[in-house]
């Protein structure tokens, strides 16, 4: 038996529409700074918003989330266009074994309105070591097929 008020919860319109996503520097050493940039619609008001910059390090028995960085408190009207740039210098991965870094991670960008999380982009990370031992990062943006 499906819950009917969660299947009218799911077809709720999301409360933003992504319109553009910049990913800097990319095809880079992991380690290196980041940059991210979104755009988008908003279609739902958010009066304390603030996002959150992650990376997620995906090892077969656990997940390790990364804190990068964090916006200050932003609020957005509905049909509002806006846009958010998040970064961090690098990613620190020290303590994780280069076996654990060289496979598909996830670059998060979560945007909460107070405690409750809005949305969260998730751009795949893929890590690969080249042939000098430094692990390279390919960030795919969400908006390419």
């Amino acid at each position: 038996q499906e819950n009917p008020t969660r299947r009218s919860e799911m077809a709720e319109e999301e409360a933003l529409t992504l319109t553009a996503v910049s990913i800097e520097p990319n095809e880079c050493p992991l380690g290196s700074e980041l940059r991210v940039t979104i755009k988008f619609k908003v279609n739902q008001a958010i009066s304390s918003g603030v996002w959150d910059l992650l990376y997620m390090v995906d090892m077969a028995s656990k997940r390790k989330l990364i804190p990068l960085g964090k916006s200050a408190s932003v609020s957005y009207a509905a049909g509002e266009e806006a846009s958010v740039e998040l970064g961090c210098p690098k990613i620190e991965t020290e303590g994780f074994k280069p076996h654990q870094l060289a496979n598909a991670g996830l670059v998060i960008c979560q945007l909460k309105d107070g405690e409750q999380e809005v949305v969260a982009v998730n751009m795949v990370a893929q890590v690969t070591k080249k042939e000098d031992g430094q692990l390279y990062r390919t960030v795919y943006s969400p908006l390419e097929e």
